[in-house]
């Protein structure tokens, strides 16, 4: 990876971060980013009501669908394997797809999963020695997606 592409990377991941941030901070949610180097934590989210905080990973994508064979459409996402360590129900992911945001047409989607089903994914991706990602089929994505994922990390914050 060159050191344009590594700087367009941290780039684009910083778009996700502050898009997630946004995006929880306006639905009147608590949003702390904490400084750069904290492990497995993008984001801290707590509801304004008091609760649990939950620590979020954010991961972003430019190009973060495509259609396989045997599964058609996916969502899919590079994730470190380290993340199978990563077993925390206060962990959470936020996958953010930006759709050509802000060029296009199309708002980023955001899918809100519990780092659970990461670490069953990414389990699986060793297990049969494909590339480390994230992925989930379209159907399956609707249950994180938007409002039905948040509604999920809301639940847990409680």
């Amino acid at each position: 990876m060159s050191i344009q592409d590594k700087r367009t990377s941290v780039i684009i991941g910083a778009a996700g971060e502050h898009y997630a941030a946004g995006y929880l901070s306006g639905l009147g949610l608590i949003v702390a980013m904490p400084r750069a180097g904290i492990p497995g934590c993008d984001l801290l989210v707590a509801s304004s009501k008091g609760g649990k905080a939950a620590r979020l990973q954010v991961k972003t994508g430019t190009q973060s669908t495509k259609t396989t064979r045997e599964s058609g459409r996916i969502y899919l996402w590079w994730t470190s394997p380290t993340v199978i360590k990563r077993t925390d129900q206060n962990l959470w992911y936020v996958y953010v797809w930006l759709n050509d945001w802000p060029h296009g047409e199309h708002l980023p989607e955001v899918f809100f999963v519990p780092s659970k089903v990461v670490v069953k994914c990414l389990k699986q991706c060793v297990r049969d020695k494909e590339w480390p990602c994230f992925w989930m089929r379209a159907d399956d994505a609707e249950e994180f997606r938007g409002q039905s994922g948040l509604k999920l990390l809301l639940r847990a914050l409680r």
